[in-house]
């Protein structure tokens, strides 16, 4: 893996396996186009974020009370948030994650839904965040070249995708057993 002049800073993937009910990511982290294995303070994590779902309010003390009263009452699960976190093994500089599909393919699934996804770790008391793609490869455009397969669960497709600039997005989209494709 040779660094690019101005290469920033990401999560570099070597691999990604979509199935089983599981999207299992592999990589490397990278910090100015090279390979970087220096500790963090806490374990990386990483997070999806979804482009279309609404940020939660901040629940106070009295509203959560009121929240845990309604849906004792009504048996229905909170909304699912513009956020999700999954724990990171890593070794040095080499980082492995698995996102299960089930918490993608929810109860409130959005009839469109766009996943980011970025590795997240504080170093010396500084936030690192890094968008996790694959761009040492000498191939761009993987939008157009790599497909990956789809899953299906609870009436919603998941498809890991490139995007335009080669980072790896999630997409899901609500389907019907006789439309199963989550383009």
């Amino acid at each position: 893996m040779q660094a690019s002049a101005g290469v920033r800073s990401h999560a570099e993937i070597s691999r990604v396996w979509p199935r089983d009910g599981h999207i299992r990511i592999l990589g490397t982290v990278m910090v100015g186009g090279v390979s970087d294995d220096v500790p963090v303070d806490k374990s990386w994590t990483l997070r999806l974020t979804s482009r279309e779902r609404p940020e939660l309010p901040v629940v106070t003390g009295v509203q959560r009370f009121k929240d845990r009263l309604r849906h004792t009452v009504t048996r229905t699960s909170p909304p699912t948030p513009r956020q999700l976190h999954f724990p990171v093994v890593n070794d040095g500089a080499r980082f492995e994650a698995v996102v299960p599909v089930s918490d993608l393919a929810v109860w409130d699934a959005l009839p469109r839904e766009h996943w980011d996804l970025h590795l997240l770790a504080t170093r010396g008391g500084k936030k690192l965040v890094l968008r996790v793609g694959r761009h040492l490869d000498d191939m761009p455009g993987k939008k157009q070249i790599v497909k990956f397969p789809e899953q299906y669960r609870a009436g919603v497709a998941v498809l890991p995708y490139y995007t335009d600039r080669d980072d790896l997005s999630i997409r899901c989209a609500r389907r019907d057993d006789a439309n199963r494709s989550a383009t």
